[in-house]
């Protein structure tokens, strides 16, 4: 009976809440898909294929959270090593979709990029941990930004741009978290931002203004403010690079539908405007449930994964879609909670970056769903069709789970 409670209410008073809102999300997503499935009980159905992937990865949940905290962090690299050769894998199988970011299993295919998330995190986190008397000087930040930038390469040559962009999210938070300067990380982010920025006039402009205001508060010499100022605005220059070169046709065409979805609304920009169309029709309550015409008659394509909380917001409305961010709200201040109060370096920078990953897949997918982002294939946590991300969701809630015992 203790070994049952300790697994429903958790060691502590942040467990227990932290089980009790991922129940709710898992229950909230089995009753959209059951909603949206032609027949539920069909082995086929998404319903049954994701009660399937929950049971499994509940016994992973299990297997994890007996393996002991200092056993995660001495075997770090090789957990990091195994997941970065495990993502090779799909180039030596035939393509998916025109990708190699799947290994098929037969019965499923599972994705190791989403995996290599995770070995990322808990490998920065041991170096950070392992140097944390020097993260004051400014080289402490090449290491971390390396082993990211490794892995993002090996994933986006998949091509996956998005898990790519998901494993680069938790460097900056991991890296605030661990003492590193503010001003430092700013240096970091400022060359993205302006090659970005660059797409727009306007939009460069201003945050040309915005980073004049910051380098001319940073306490140096006058001249060396001026050449970094500089040298960090002619890296808007690489944005024709970043668009013909980086980015490939299908991504490109991604950000134009962004921009402007009437240009190919049967076409490109389909997905989107189905997607405000199924939010826009639900209202305050909803229509019911199984009874949104855009989810049921299939005009949503993708709905039982990256479109799901369009498909909530048509059948429950305004108010479903509240309680489901007001879930997510809570679930990212448990794991911060948690992450604040452990008293092991290690154990509070790897739960800050898997914090980091949850947080940037709720964002990215919200906004998706109603045009404030270009489409991006981000399942939404514990909500989401799938079994390589709800895989990947239990074994960072099982992390959590094990190094929250410091």
């Amino acid at each position: 009976m203790s070994f049952f409670n300790n697994y429903i209410y958790g060691s502590n008073e942040y467990l227990g809440r932290l089980y009790l809102i991922v129940s709710s999300l898992i229950t909230f997503g089995l009753i959209t898909l059951y909603s949206i499935s032609t027949d539920p009980l069909s082995i086929s159905s998404s319903f049954m294929r994701q009660l399937i992937f929950i049971i499994f990865s509940l016994f992973i949940f299990f297997v994890i959270n007996q393996i002991n905290v200092k056993t995660i962090h001495d075997n770090s690299t090789l957990i990091y090593i195994f997941s970065f050769l495990l993502c090779f894998v799909p180039f030596f199988l035939s393509p998916v979709e025109n990708t190699y970011r799947w290994i098929d299993l037969g019965f499923f295919y599972i994705q190791p990029g989403e995996y290599l998330k995770c070995a990322t995190i808990i490998l920065i986190a041991k170096y950070l941990s392992n140097h944390q008397l020097e993260v004051k000087e400014g080289y402490i930040v090449f290491i971390p930004i390396l082993i990211a930038l490794l892995s993002s390469f090996l994933v986006l040559n998949q091509p996956d741009l998005g898990t790519a962009v998901i494993i680069f999210a938790p460097v900056l938070p991991m890296m605030l978290w661990a003492g590193v300067n503010g001003f430092t990380l700013f240096l970091l982010i400022a060359p993205v931002i302006t090659i970005i920025a660059a797409s727009n006039n306007m939009i460069f402009n201003i945050w040309g203004v915005i980073m004049f205001i910051i380098f001319m508060t940073f306490q140096g010499g006058l001249l060396k403010r001026v050449l970094i100022y500089f040298a960090n605005i002619f890296t808007g220059l690489l944005f024709p690079f970043f668009w013909n070169d980086f980015l490939n046709g299908y991504q490109r065409q991604r950000f134009i539908d962004f921009l402007n979805p009437d240009l190919d609304p049967m076409g490109s920009s389909y997905h989107i405007i189905q997607s405000i169309t199924a939010i826009g029709s639900g209202g305050m309550f909803g229509k019911g449930w199984g009874q949104g015409s855009q989810t049921q008659l299939k005009f949503l394509p993708v709905q039982e994964s990256d479109f799901i909380l369009s498909v909530i917001a048509e059948e429950f409305g305004f108010f479903g879609i509240t309680v489901i961010m007001f879930l997510f709200f809570m679930l990212i201040k448990t794991l911060l909670d948690i992450a604040f109060k452990s008293s092991d370096y290690f154990s509070s920078l790897v739960i800050i970056g898997l914090t980091s990953i949850l947080f940037s897949h709720i964002f990215v997918n919200s906004a998706m769903t109603i045009g404030l982002m270009p489409v991006k294939g981000l399942p939404t946590p514990f909500v989401s069709a799938g079994g390589s991300f709800m895989l990947l969701c239990f074994i960072m809630l099982s992390l959590v789970s094990n190094l929250s015992k410091n």
